[in-house]
């Protein structure tokens, strides 16, 4: 007899979740509508074009992203260019390049 008392809540709860489906299904139950102009109007085959937030939004990511790229090829270059001082090609020799010697036809 004590048991029943405990789960009460329980069973309370399980009824508001399966009223809460078959209301659902009906149309109602909580569901709330979008107020304003919150959603918009679905085109086929087209994109709707952004809005003014996600414009801007957008732009003042790829600034961040361009900022960040460029400032970290600035300040650490090695990264992109390697580490190692660039060989210098004057130096180097025809048979390393590959050229035939000219006394050769």
């Amino acid at each position: 007899m004590s048991a029943l008392p405990r789960l009460a809540p329980l069973v309370h709860a399980g009824g508001r979740l399966f009223r809460g489906c078959h209301a659902r299904a009906a149309g109602g139950g909580g569901v709330r509508p979008a107020s304003g102009d919150a959603h918009r109007v679905p085109r086929y085959r087209e994109f709707s074009p952004p809005t003014r937030a996600e414009v801007v939004r957008a732009e003042m990511l790829s600034g961040a992203m361009w900022f960040w790229i460029l400032w970290r090829f600035w300040h650490d270059s090695d990264a992109v260019l390697g580490h190692f001082p660039y060989p210098d090609p004057s130096q180097w020799t025809d048979e390393e390049l590959g050229i035939l010697p000219d006394d050769e036809d």
